[in-house]
């Protein structure tokens, strides 16, 4: 059984022993992240624990697989922060009290649109992953045309605007596309 398996059973079935590996192996990596971005231990593990849980409500509700359990608990609680910091930012002037599972439900949520988009992504050739994913982190179809030799730009636009399309065909023929697009309507 591979290490994100039997992270994600252990964590569902309440196991003390492995969830305690998980914590010893796993948190100095999480707290190291929200130290370096204007958080405190206190916030890292807040941090961590609401990532598990999310782990924990989305993997009973649905068994998806998971490649690397860390890289995936670190993506989850990298966002848990920034929204965490987002909120800090927008709340300076007001002190309110924060609904923590209003925020969590949101942010689970939140995270099911990103993996669904994630498992869309994974479906495109190889070509259009690297070119879209290099095109998504800002590079510019001149940088493009440069770091992959194609012949022209309008060679660059075209494998472009080709393979956004391939994905948003896949994201669109997908039936969950059709709830979120209800649940953004209401």
């Amino acid at each position: 059984m591979k290490d994100s398996e039997r992270y994600v059973n252990a964590l569902i079935s309440g196991n003390e022993k492995v969830t305690l590996e998980i914590y010893n192996k796993l948190f100095p990596k999480i707290n190291s992240f929200v130290l370096k971005n204007r958080g405190d231990s206190q916030d890292a593990s807040d941090v961590f624990h609401d990532g598990l849980m999310y782990i924990i409500v989305t993997q009973k509700e649905k068994r998806t697989e998971i490649k690397s359990f860390e890289a995936y608990l670190f993506t989850v609680c990298k966002n848990i922060w920034k929204r965490t910091l987002k909120n800090k930012v927008m709340k300076t002037d007001t002190l309110t009290l924060e609904d923590k599972e209003e925020a969590l439900s949101t942010f689970v949520i939140e995270q099911q649109l990103q993996d669904f988009y994630i498992e869309k992504f994974d479906l495109l050739s190889h070509n259009c992953k690297e070119i879209l994913g290099s095109y998504f982190n800002g590079l510019s179809y001149e940088e493009l045309l440069t770091e992959y030799a194609y012949a022209s730009i309008n060679t660059v636009r075209q494998r472009v605007f080709k393979c956004r399309a391939k994905l948003i065909k896949l994201i669109k023929e997908d039936k969950k596309y059709q709830k979120i697009k209800k649940w953004r309507q209401s």
